[in-house]
């Protein structure tokens, strides 16, 4: 089994609540404007009362980074696809294919290898076997994006993924990337657990504001997430 970052949810509060978990957005280059890079939810449910219920939520994201993309078939609109990243809810698209690779982030210290390199296909879309590759800046990993024509509506997406238990895949930061481009990418392990309902997979706001901020890169495995009663949130990790 993949080693796994957690984080134990509570909540402290006389109601039920709604959570969501979404990750700290990628840095990208090679990508078009910081504006463009969107984010989705990772992970919901409702949960009730700590004081009488006993519950808790766990929320679980696999340490391996991983590259991921996902297209939608040509001539449909894009507003809902297959890992349920969702741009718009009024209408479903039909055709949706998804990738996803596990990927090793370039070293930052020099001399060191590692595979850093993916090469997306298209007509069937598709992520090669990662290798190494050269000159890519530390902490990120790199997509070669081949030609192809865009549409008026995107209808490619590529980024960082996780793989939920029943193999669906979701773009946790991601872009609709430049034709015929290299597309680097630096995920960073720090989540964001806030109060609202949303599907997982479906493109939230970037607003860290009254957020439970759960840092892994301090070297944390689990992180205890407490909502409560006055409505902020309090962290402790292990």
């Amino acid at each position: 089994m993949t080693a796994q970052y957690q984080i134990i949810v509570q909540n402290l509060s006389s109601q039920p609540a709604d959570f969501y978990a979404f990750q700290d957005q990628a840095k990208f280059q090679n990508a078009g404007s910081p504006a463009s890079i969107k984010s989705s939810c990772l992970a919901g449910s409702s949960l009730a009362p700590h004081a009488t219920s006993g519950s808790q939520l766990k929320f679980s994201f696999d340490k391996q980074d991983y590259a991921g993309a996902i297209g939608i078939g040509a001539n449909e609109v894009v507003t809902r696809f297959n890992a349920r990243i969702s741009l718009d809810t009024t209408e479903s698209v039909g055709i949706q294919t998804s990738a996803a690779q596990p990927i090793s982030l370039t070293p930052l210290a020099a001399g060191q290898k590692a595979d850093n390199y993916s090469t997306m296909s298209l007509n069937p879309l598709g992520l090669s076997t990662p290798i190494e590759k050269q000159g890519l800046p530390g902490g990120y990993f790199g997509v070669e994006i081949p030609v192809y024509t865009p549409s008026p509506t995107p209808e490619l997406f590529c980024g960082c993924a996780t793989i939920n238990q029943n193999g669906t895949i979701v773009l946790s930061s991601f872009v609709s990337p430049h034709p015929n481009s290299q597309l680097y990418c630096a995920p960073v392990s720090k989540y964001f657990v806030k109060v609202g309902d949303f599907e997982v997979g479906a493109v939230v706001p970037y607003d860290t504001s009254h957020a439970a901020t759960c840092d892994f890169t301090l070297g944390y495995q689990v992180i205890k997430v407490v909502y409560n009663p006055d409505g902020t949130f309090t962290t402790t990790g292990s």
